[in-house]
């Protein structure tokens, strides 16, 4: 028999050190592929060892369907080469590998574990408030998105490691490590923040089954919060750029918001099964190689999708769902 744990623990904390927390600095960019990849064959080793192939049904079925989407791509439609399908199959794929796997193995971190990580999450949050505060933040850290980011994953993994016995001081340094966020300067961030707090410290667990006027009123007033620090956002992808004005020809630099706005014509376009990896919206569809698509709806002339230069290419998720049609998002 072979134990999960603790090979599971050390390659959750590989992940945020390296995969997450110093991923900028490091020469080497496929950390998160390789813990992948150290994933998929732990799985394996439980399969083989421990006979609890069972358990992995639903990384079955999500790899049955991903190799459909891969072969779909590279026969049924035309729209990239074999290099950026094959390429996108595996950005595709990585997550949901990383998801199952964890889910099934159904790992639970002992007290120890639970406290060695609530300490690191605190270095990590102080050490990172102080390479921003004498200025070396972007240079740790290449972007400033990347502080509420980082800041989210830290604040995640101390409450889960407090929930079940959380004290009054765990709240004030769940607090501390989320407002380490701010510093983004991003409305997103400020946004989700304002629901985290609702959720955190009033947000009760079945209250919405006898929700009360008082509840309706607090979360109305949570949504005018979040809707108020994320509008310059919100104007940005869907007002400012045409979305809910009628207007075809859009600002040619509202790159983000062009793959929104064509995503409801493209995937009625692709109903069934969808327009195919590497087609829409992904970073293999304009970096890899350059999707057929953009030319067929005019986003070949939106800066920032440009053939040869797409630096927003891959900046939206719900737009991607094109590529798989409703059977794919279903």
């Amino acid at each position: 028999m072979i134990s999960l744990n603790k090979i599971f623990y050390g390659l959750f904390i590989l992940m945020l050190v390296a995969g997450i927390y110093t991923y900028q600095l490091m020469w080497f960019k496929s950390s998160d592929e390789l813990i992948t990849l150290l994933l998929a064959l732990l799985c394996v080793l439980d399969i083989l060892s421990n006979k609890n192939h069972r358990r992995y049904k639903g990384l079955f079925w999500i790899v049955g369907i991903m190799t459909f989407y891969l072969l779909y791509s590279l026969v049924g439609v035309h729209y990239n080469t074999p290099k950026a399908i094959f390429y996108d199959f595996f950005i595709q794929i990585k997550p949901f590998i990383a998801f199952y796997v964890a889910y099934a193995m159904g790992v639970r971190f002992t007290g120890a574990q639970k406290l060695f990580l609530k300490k690191l999450c605190v270095v990590l949050s102080v050490a990172m408030l102080g390479i921003i505060l004498v200025g070396l933040g972007e240079a740790f850290f290449f972007h400033v998105a990347y502080y509420g980011l980082i800041s989210t994953v830290l604040f995640l993994i101390y409450y889960y490691c407090s929930c079940q016995d959380m004290s009054r001081k765990d709240k004030i340094i769940m607090l501390f490590i989320l407002s380490v966020g701010f510093f983004s300067t991003r409305s997103k961030f400020y946004g989700f923040y304002v629901a985290a707090l609702y959720l955190f410290l009033w947000y009760k667990p079945g209250q919405l089954s006898k929700v009360k006027l008082k509840q309706w009123v607090m979360m109305a007033l949570v949504f005018c919060g979040v809707l108020y620090v994320a509008w310059d956002k919100i104007n940005y992808y869907f007002i400012s750029s045409g979305l809910f004005s009628g207007e075809e020809n859009m600002d040619e630099s509202f790159a983000r918001a062009a793959l929104y706005i064509r995503a409801p014509q493209a995937l009625m376009d692709h109903f069934f099964l969808g327009s195919g990896l590497a087609s829409y919206a992904t970073y293999s569809s304009g970096i890899i190689g350059y999707s057929l698509l953009y030319k067929e709806y005019n986003l070949d002339e939106v800066w920032g999708l440009l053939e040869g230069d797409c630096p927003f290419v891959s900046d939206t998720y719900f737009p991607e769902l094109v590529q798989f049609g409703m059977v794919g998002i279903v």
